[in-house]
């Protein structure tokens, strides 16, 4: 016989917990899952989610449970939201009268948002600025290069930066996704690593490439910080290399892209932030 399928997984996150409900969730599988539950209910009381994706059925002594947990987060100035839930489930939850008092977000991204955890996706001064407060740091600290930024605009689908050399991260967080392009034309290239390595370099070669993903991910890193303060959710990424002459960074990701020029004594360079739609 196959196995069958557990009605509920609690999943522990940082700052929420997601319930998982799978399937069939009636009376005879409610006593494991407030077993499970207790201890985060007595203790440190977090944000819950109440993932419906596979729901198929769930029963009153369920959603009556559900309605008791929400009273407790309540006290705690905690919420519970329901995410990516069907209109078999949303029926059900009429039918009981509680869908006006339960809430309901379309993604997790929309509940985590909804709870303060992490800022909504805005690609404004708030969240444009670390990047460049960033890039002015490292360059002078690693390589001596200052630099001043320029004026911040829209990269249209036909711009093109004409960089040589790209440091390229991904930007993951639970509200959204994006990315951060670094883009220096070859001779500011050449002066930066000369300047970070101590060695005059006229050619760009594996030697030096690296440090392009290096000065990425040290921009990138400081930035995260300040964001995160601010309540962004950003994870940690790796940084990757694009090496080619007047290449194109474009595609990452699906959404505005934010490009911010600067000039410097090592000559220009550009930084590109995007942020998924």
């Amino acid at each position: 016989m196959p196995t069958a399928i557990k009605s509920f997984q609690i999943v522990t996150g940082t700052e929420y917990v997601t319930i998982r409900l799978n399937g069939i969730c009636d009376p005879n599988n409610l006593r494991p899952f407030l077993d499970e539950m207790k201890p985060y209910l007595e203790q440190a009381v977090p944000f819950i989610v109440v993932n419906c994706e596979h729901l198929l059925d769930i029963s009153s002594e369920w959603i009556r449970q559900l309605i008791k947990i929400q009273v407790v987060l309540k006290q705690f100035d905690k919420a519970m939201r329901f995410i990516l839930v069907n209109s078999k489930v949303m029926s059900l939850f009429k039918n009981e009268g509680v869908d006006s008092a339960f809430k309901f977000c379309r993604t997790l991204k929309d509940a985590l948002v909804d709870f303060g955890l992490v800022k909504d996706k805005t690609l404004d001064t708030n969240f444009v600025n670390p990047f460049l407060t960033a890039a002015l740091h490292v360059l002078k600290v690693q390589a001596s290069v200052e630099a001043q930024a320029g004026k911040i605009y829209i990269k249209k689908a036909t711009d093109t930066l004409l960089g040589d050399v790209s440091g390229v991260i991904g930007i993951v967080s639970d509200a959204f996704e994006g990315s951060v392009v670094i883009s220096f034309p070859e001779q500011t290239f050449l002066s930066v690593m000369s300047g970070m390595l101590g060695e005059t370099y006229t050619v760009v070669n594996k030697e030096i490439l690296d440090g392009a993903g290096e000065i990425t991910n040290m921009i990138f890193g400081q930035a995260k910080i300040v964001l995160n303060e601010q309540g962004y959710g950003i994870k940690s990424a790796l940084p990757s290399v694009i090496n080619g002459k007047n290449h194109s960074v474009s595609g990452l990701t699906k959404g505005p892209i934010v490009v911010v020029p600067f000039t410097s004594s090592a000559g220009e360079f550009f930084v590109e932030i995007c942020l998924s739609k």
